[in-house]
C-alpha cells in the first residue's frame, strides 16, 4: 500500500478490513460452488436410481430398472401382435 491515513492503528484496521471481506467472499463462492455441486449430484444419483432401479425398503416399494421395464414392454408388445393375428372374440355380453 503506497498511501496511508497517517495513523497506523487505521491502516492496521483497513488491512484487516479488506482481508476479513476476502475471506468472506471466498468463502461465500466456495459454498455457491459446493451448493451447486451437490445438486448436480443429486440429479445425477436420481437419474442412475431411475436407470438401474431400486430395492424395495419400508414403505417405499421397489422399482426396475429401465432395461427391465423395456424388457416388459418388448414382452407387452409381442403379446398384442399375437392377439392382432388372429380375430379375438372377446366376451363382453353380446355373443350370439
Amino acid at each position: 500500500m503506497s498511501q496511508s491515513t497517517g495513523v497506523p492503528a487505521v491502516d492496521v484496521l483497513v488491512i484487516w478490513s479488506v482481508a476479513a471481506a476476502a475471506i468472506a467472499g471466498l468463502g461465500t463462492l466456495l459454498w455457491r460452488v459446493l451448493r451447486a455441486v451437490l445438486r448436480i449430484a443429486d440429479r445425477l444419483d436420481a437419474a442412475w436410481e431411475d436407470w438401474t432401479g431400486s430395492e424395495a425398503r419400508p414403505g417405499v416399494p421397489g422399482r426396475h430398472g429401465v432395461m427391465r421395464r423395456l424388457s416388459d414392454h418388448d414382452e407387452q408388445l409381442s403379446d398384442h401382435d399375437r392377439r392382432i393375428t388372429r380375430v379375438e372374440q372377446l366376451p363382453n355380453g353380446n355373443s350370439p
